[in-house]
């Protein structure tokens, strides 16, 4: 059986694609920390959202705040460990769909 030859892309496609493809890349790193934080986050109890919420909402809106992918430079009061700033969004995304669930 011949190989069906594949039409050129369309310049919009063209864009579509590469557009596709930057927000795959990206969106891969946010949702592994999403799935991470929901693992943890939702076991906590809603005194320990809201504190780590309160945390959050200082930390992410001070001028020195870095939203990098994987450099662990943040530490939370209520949380172990140290956290890269795009972990941190992630985590707050997650706290919010938790309250509004």
């Amino acid at each position: 059986m011949p190989n069906k030859k594949q039409s050129p892309l369309t310049t919009p496609q063209q864009i579509d694609a590469e557009r596709e493809q930057r927000v795959a890349s990206r969106d891969r790193v946010d949702y592994s920390y999403a799935i991470f934080w929901m693992k943890h986050a939702r076991l906590w109890d809603a005194v320990k959202r809201e504190a780590v919420m309160q945390q959050l909402a200082e930390l992410i809106t001070s001028a020195d705040f870095d939203a990098n992918f994987y450099q662990r430079t943040y530490k939370l009061a209520e949380v172990d460990g140290a956290h890269s700033g795009a972990s941190l969004l992630a985590l707050q995304k997650v706290l919010v769909a938790l309250r509004d669930a």
